[in-house]
């Protein structure tokens, strides 16, 4: 019979046929491998994305990035200068910045296309690289046990329509993408225009604000205006009021007024008193001579600002939650914790209020209340309104005011009364807004007014404007602390911040606050120091053992099972 002639497989047929077998498997195994990566790497020319973990998303395009060169109206060409001996210093920020440019040449769909030259291989690339004003970099290196300083290309040109733009030279990643970002948009996108008002004491852009001037010039269009004589211009989309310290005239109001009512956005930085010092004289002791007194601002703003719901109190807002700040002693400047310096904690988690976007600490010397009245008494726009309220700052609950005369002395303690609370220091508004001059209505015997050339009684559209009790938060005087003092930057980020809020254009607000934060564990006690740093010194080896046990003991247990 057939199954007789059979002859039984031997042992060592039955393992020549398992391996026979493992080793198809283990081919297809391979082949399979193999097909797979070859199939991803062809759906990933077609398709593009990125995992970034870290908590700003600093290593991927924000969105308003991606939205600008996805929507380029033309072709831009970047040109990347990058010497090929970078030391470690830069080489980090060449692979970070080449990255990001293929970013934005995946998001444009072509549209914008870079190329990279060695300005040191050919003296007209060279030639090319200083016509577009992009400058060598000077770094201190170490070469061969001692400091050297070396020059090297890290810039970017920017060639669009005919017209060229450079970022001279690179020298960190922080802010990269905003510089890039900012810049494609200034070059082919129409930008928007403020207006600082001017001739009754305020700051502007070229004084007071000067520090900011570059950061705004950057994405907007600056001019100045004073609205007491001078119309104001139908191409400025919104006004910043900083600070004035005479009155504005009924005109001025008025002028304000009308701008607002087509719809536009205002900034009004109004100081309820304001510090001024004696005159010097002679045999004055030391501590008169850095004496300042504290008096009443009377701008005639508030005969406006009350009409819309905000009132500026005639005060200064004092905190026993506050922070050094610079004062003058024995000709001296010096740092000092006084009550006059609010330091307030923002919060920033409302996603539709932009103001307050990379803001962690407002810094308001010498501040006064703002107080909601009118429209706004009740703490909120009236019922049934789509308009909408934030608080942007208020004081600590151990807040006072003070009232009247006051004579400031850095070294004398502040007399302080036993009534305190919370006030309103910063607020903004979205919504229609009714006009604090009401059209007048025709005189007995007359006929009604033309209304054509009747003002509207409200605004053309919802308006974002922001009222602030203090001008000196954003100003160089304290910008200047910020070198010493880093919190002192958030008066400058909100006043900007506020800028591009008041104009609707404030795309690229997010992209200014990327930063690498820095994540510290926080430590409760010593015990928590000590098991953190056993799990950290040992953990790690102590599970790579086990797992090398815990295979090894799988592997044991297979072989015994195996049968010949």
């Amino acid at each position: 019979m057939a199954s007789e002639d059979q002859t039984p497989e031997t042992p060592r047929g039955k393992m020549d046929r398992r391996k026979r077998s493992s080793a198809s498997n283990a081919t297809a195994y391979v082949l399979l491998t193999i097909g797979a990566v070859v199939a991803i790497n062809l759906i990933s020319t077609r398709l593009f994305g990125r995992l970034d973990l870290t908590e700003n998303h600093v290593y991927t395009l924000s969105p308003a990035s991606k939205e600008i060169v996805r929507s380029l109206p033309d072709y831009l060409t970047v040109k990347a200068y990058i010497s090929k001996d970078l030391p470690p210093e830069l080489a980090n920020v060449s692979r970070y910045l080449r990255d990001m440019l293929d970013d934005y040449h995946t998001y444009s769909k072509g549209k914008l296309r870079f190329e990279s030259f060695d300005p040191a291989s050919d003296k007209k690339i060279e030639d090319d690289a200083a016509a577009c004003k992009v400058q060598k970099v000077q770094i201190q290196v170490m070469r061969e046990q001692k400091f050297e300083v070396g020059t090297y290309y890290l810039g970017l040109c920017f060639q669009y329509q005919g017209t060229d733009e450079a970022i001279p030279e690179i020298a960190q990643t922080e802010g990269i993408e905003y510089e890039i970002s900012s810049l494609i948009k200034r070059m082919t996108q129409k930008k928007h225009k403020i207006a600082f008002t001017t001739g009754h004491g305020e700051q502007d852009l070229s004084q007071g604000f000067t520090l900011i001037k570059h950061f705004v010039e950057q994405e907007f269009d600056s001019t100045t205006v004073n609205p007491s004589t001078t119309p104001i211009a139908d191409d400025v989309d919104a006004l910043v009021v900083g600070g004035p310290k005479q009155p504005f005239a009924d005109k001025g109001r008025h002028e304000i007024d009308a701008f607002l009512m087509k719809g536009h956005g205002a900034i009004f930085l109004v100081d309820g008193m304001v510090l001024s010092s004696p005159r010097a004289q002679g045999g004055m002791p030391p501590q008169l001579a850095q004496m300042k007194t504290g008096q009443s601002n009377q701008v005639g703003l508030n005969e406006l600002l009350e009409k819309y719901g905000f009132k500026i109190g005639d005060d200064f807002v004092f905190d026993k939650l506050n922070v050094p700040g610079a004062v003058e002693v024995g000709g001296r400047k010096m740092l000092k914790n006084l009550p006059e310096f609010v330091g307030v904690k923002t919060d920033s988690t409302d996603k539709e209020m932009s103001v307050l976007t990379g803001v962690n600490v407002v810094v308001f010397p010498f501040a006064s209340s703002v107080q909601l009245v009118g429209p706004l008494a009740d703490g909120k726009p009236p019922a049934g309104s789509t308009a909408r309220l934030w608080t942007l700052a208020h004081s600590s609950p151990d807040a006072w005011k003070q009232t009247g005369f006051f004579a400031f002395t850095p070294m004398a303690p502040v007399e302080e009364p036993k009534e305190h609370g919370t006030y309103g220091l910063a607020y903004a508004y979205q919504g229609p807004l009714k006009s604090a001059f009401a059209p007048p209505g025709p005189a007995p015997g007359m006929s009604m007014p033309d209304p054509q050339n009747t003002p509207p009684s409200e605004s053309r559209k919802p308006v974002r404007m922001v009222v602030v009790g203090d001008s000196d938060f954003a100003s160089d005087e304290y910008l200047q602390l910020s070198r010493y003092i880093p919190f002192y930057q958030g008066g400058a980020q909100m006043l900007f911040n506020a800028i591009s809020w008041t104009m609707e254009d404030e795309a690229l607000t997010p992209v200014r606050s990327k930063t690498v934060s820095a994540r510290p564990i926080e430590i409760a006690s010593d015990g928590t120091v000590t098991a953190v740093k056993l799990v950290n010194i040992a953990g790690a080896p102590a599970l790579f053992i086990g797992f090398g046990l815990l295979r090894w003991r799988v592997r044991r247990s297979r072989r015994q099972g195996q049968k010949l």
